[in-house]
């Protein structure tokens, strides 16, 4: 769909809205913007056009710009947790964590059955320092779905944090129990039993990872390490040296395997 976005009658905001309907299904991002911005120019006041504009601004990379439409359709209309949820979400990805929680918080304060949402808080929180109150919102994310990766990831990380790395274990064994196709939870298993010295089971899990998801570098990484602590040298420096092809602006991995190389 190529040219300027035109509507029958330019001074009716609904068919904008049409107009950027269409132009979404066919791919045209921009011409939805200005189609929207088009609408909003008649009639300023509905907040889900100001939210599908955050939408399709994010698509674009205009973050900051997505953020004030998601701000502005919040408080347009208060009675709608996405609002308010989609806010916290680009102020956490803006480093406003505290910021975020609250957003998470006016969100759950409309839906407090929304586990992504808690799941998502779990995340603010442990980055706003609060690890202890990461875990409870991540048992509340459980509590509603049992089988919420982000909430299983997240609780892990806030106990890690606590120092309680024996509990996270337990909850990422679980978490590969709930969701066994969620391969950011078994990479999270296999890095923590590293860390523990369980390296057979590390390289196990890591292998099992790397089956589905061969280019991931950190996967790689984590098979190297195991590897080294297990005396098998060859396979760790092959391993650092797949995760350099894969991803050579991460420097530790070169690091990894020329100290292992000179050893």
């Amino acid at each position: 769909m190529a040219g300027k976005p035109r509507v029958q009658n330019p001074s009716d905001p609904v068919l904008w809205c049409k107009e950027a309907a269409s132009r979404i299904e066919a791919g045209d991002q921009k011409g939805a913007i200005y189609c929207y911005e088009e609408s909003l120019k008649i009639r300023p006041d509905v907040p889900d056009v100001w939210y599908n504009l955050g939408l399709l601004l994010e698509t674009i990379g205009q973050q900051t710009a997505a953020l004030g439409c998601y701000t502005k359709s919040s408080e347009m209309f208060p009675g709608d947790y996405r609002f308010f949820a989609e806010r916290a979400r680009l102020l956490a990805e803006a480093g406003k964590y505290l910021d975020a929680v609250v957003a998470a918080g006016d969100a759950l304060a409309i839906n407090p059955h929304a586990p992504q949402i808690h799941a998502n808080k779990a995340g603010y929180l442990i980055r706003a320092g609060d690890a202890a109150g990461a875990v409870a919102a991540a048992d509340a994310a459980l509590a509603i779905d049992p089988a919420n990766a982000a909430a299983f990831a997240n609780k892990a990380n806030a106990l890690v944090v606590l120092g309680k790395t024996g509990d996270a274990e337990e909850v990422l064994r679980s978490g590969r129990e709930a969701v066994p196709t969620d391969e950011r939870i078994a990479k999270m298993l296999a890095n923590l039993l590293v860390r523990t010295g369980k390296w057979e089971e590390a390289l196990a899990v890591a292998e099992e990872v790397l089956l589905i998801t061969p280019e991931d570098d950190e996967v790689w990484s984590i098979k190297g390490a195991a590897c080294a602590y297990l005396g098998r040298k060859d396979e760790a420096v092959a391993a650092f040296g797949k995760a350099m092809k894969i991803n050579p602006k991460e420097k530790s991995y070169k690091h990894n395997r020329d100290a292992i190389k000179n050893s």
